[in-house]
């Protein structure tokens, strides 16, 4: 449990400094830096939930802290056609979500 703490705490101090670092580039000319840090903050986002998923905590605060993380993922993150993702991934969406929803095709 304690290196989960110690991973958390790391994602967290990481995301800090790129918070940092965003607000410094706000106002470039040139996005390159803006997008670059952006986009490794969304990796530690993605790997913050991870670790948050595998603390097997219940709390109510740990789950609604996932959820605004991935609302927040999916403003920042170009969205990727159904048919794309099961192709990239090698499973389909659908059936995902029939699983884990517990949808029964009739």
């Amino acid at each position: 449990m304690k290196d989960k703490s110690n991973n958390i705490a790391n994602l967290l101090e990481q995301i800090r400094q790129l918070d940092n670092l965003l607000v410094l580039h706000k106002n470039d000319d040139d996005n390159f830096m803006l997008d670059q840090y952006t986009t490794k903050k969304n990796v530690f986002l993605k790997e913050l939930v991870a670790e948050l998923i595998q603390l097997n905590e219940t709390s109510p605060k740990v789950f609604i802290i996932i959820q605004k993380i991935v609302a927040g993922l999916e403003k920042n993150t170009p969205v990727l056609a159904e048919n794309e993702f099961s192709k990239k991934n090698k499973f389909s969406l659908a059936h995902l979500e029939t699983i884990v929803l517990g949808k029964v095709a009739i």
